[in-house]
């Protein structure tokens, strides 16, 4: 396994097969800031090369998951000198979009706890993540046109989350709702009450790991290539992946255990660690 980042506004802890990173800004309701993006990004890079790691577990530290960006640090950054070559806040909020667009497509299976605040790049990632687990007392909402600004790289996760009409609703009015409502308008899949949210986050995690590492990577894909491709290759290439997983030996190890009615190599590994 290649060496984990170094973080200061993340904690990252490794459990067997599953990486817990918490949002670790607490006095700051875990707000985003240059260099919490930063320090994201590398450990986004670090997962694309860690097969070892098949789930991720996303969290905020005491008690609240994410209050969106640093609303301070940008309107420093608002002031700063622009040139035709050098937009501050363009650059910032491009290099966010690509990290939001890589955490969607990560091969690991991700699950989102969401937990106390959860407002715009925090309801966010509460979109983006495979798996969401709401709980009952959260706060969560897109302010940030009630500030003046868009929430402009979001969005599109927003609107394939729960559709565009839902979308649009909350954005426009600045909305704020609560796990409840997160679970009725299709954000989350989970809802729990505050005191269950770990027991809840436990049952799904070991759901997950009852699957195919290789075989949930490749459903991610073909899924989220849905829409990008002509219906006939789009046939095609879900037809690869089906092929390259049968042939494989995670695929002949499932069918094999299946056949033998025992369980497979993967669901052993994973009781394991769990101790």
């Amino acid at each position: 396994m290649h060496t984990i980042p170094q973080c200061e506004c993340l904690k990252l802890e490794v459990k067997g097969p599953r990486l817990n990173l918490t949002f670790n800004r607490p006095d700051q309701r875990n707000a985003i800031n240059t260099q919490m993006g930063s320090e994201f990004a590398a450990v986004l890079d670090w997962l694309e090369k860690t097969p070892e790691i098949r789930l991720v577990v996303l969290r905020g530290a005491g008690g609240h998951f994410c209050a969106g960006g640093d609303i301070k640090e940008r309107r420093g950054m608002a002031e700063e000198v622009v040139t035709p070559d050098h937009d501050p806040i363009m650059e910032r909020n491009r290099k966010a979009g690509l990290a939001f667009m890589k955490f969607e497509r990560l091969p690991q299976t991700t699950i989102a706890v969401v937990e106390g605040s959860a407002f715009g790049g925090g309801m966010g990632y509460a979109c983006m993540a495979d798996i969401t687990i709401v709980a009952e007392g959260a706060r969560m909402g897109m302010p940030e046109t009630t500030l003046g600004v868009a929430p402009a790289q979001i969005a599109p996760f927003v609107v394939k989350r729960i559709g565009l009409t839902r979308a649009r609703q909350l954005a426009l009015t600045g909305e704020r709702f609560d796990g409840r409502k997160a679970y009725e308008y299709g954000i989350a899949q989970y809802l729990a009450p505050d005191s269950e949210i770990d027991a809840t986050l436990e049952k799904v995690v070991d759901k997950v790991l009852q699957c195919g590492p290789l075989a949930n990577a490749a459903t991610k894909e073909i899924m989220l290539t849905v829409g990008t491709l002509p219906e006939e290759e789009m046939v095609a290439f879900s037809a690869r992946k089906f092929s390259e997983l049968n042939r494989g030996p995670e695929g002949k190890e499932g069918q094999s255990a299946f056949a033998e009615k025992r369980k497979p190599a993967w669901q052993v590994e994973a009781e394991k660690a769990k101790g």
